[in-house]
């Protein structure tokens, strides 16, 4: 029986959390549609997407978002990657000059909903930004964050050594803890 649902419209994450999770887990899968609000503040972002997700799925739901937080950015674009990402993808590292920091936080949220409380897990891993793409597993910027003690970006990483790293499989791990998935 299944305890709650993750939802999401990234065929990706799926994969991810069904490698995370396994086979036996009480987490189910869900492909809803929801309307993602438009803020630098990941704590908003997600709560807000938790909530929208338990309107449209009416079960106890699990909801991800991430944050790509640049130091030379101010820590921007922060939970407004989506939208850069889908307009500059890999030419993102060109947004750091020569000579500055390429220290940047990777940042995700996972919030469970089921209609009465939201249970918020924020966790972030510091890296750097690459100063081109590298690799060919992963998806959207795991080809251009290499996580800080590591010479590998998350895309020349095995999916099980990118989960045990990423600020998703490290809320994934705590989440399952939480709920007992």
């Amino acid at each position: 029986m299944k305890i709650a649902w993750y939802n999401t419209t990234n065929p990706d994450k799926v994969r991810e959390v069904e490698h995370f999770f396994g086979p036996t887990s009480k987490l189910g899968i869900l492909r809803s549609a929801v309307t993602e609000v438009l803020d630098a503040n990941l704590e908003k972002v997600i709560l807000a997407k938790a909530a929208a997700a338990y309107q449209v799925c009416r079960v106890p739901v699990v909801v991800e978002h991430g944050a790509f937080c640049l130091d030379a950015l101010g820590g921007m674009p922060g939970a407004l990657i989506k939208p850069l990402w889908e307009t500059l993808q890999f030419r993102i590292c060109d947004l750091v000059p020569a000579g500055q920091s390429r220290t940047m936080f990777a940042r995700s949220a996972v919030c469970y909903c089921d209609g009465r409380t939201r249970t918020l897990i924020l966790k972030e891993v510091k890296g750097e930004l690459a100063t081109k793409a590298r690799g060919s597993g992963g998806f959207h910027w795991d080809p251009i964050f290499i996580p800080e003690g590591h010479t590998r970006t998350f895309a020349e990483m095995s999916l099980t050594e990118k989960l045990a790293l990423s600020p998703a499989g490290l809320a994934y791990a705590e989440l399952r803890q939480r709920l007992s998935l």
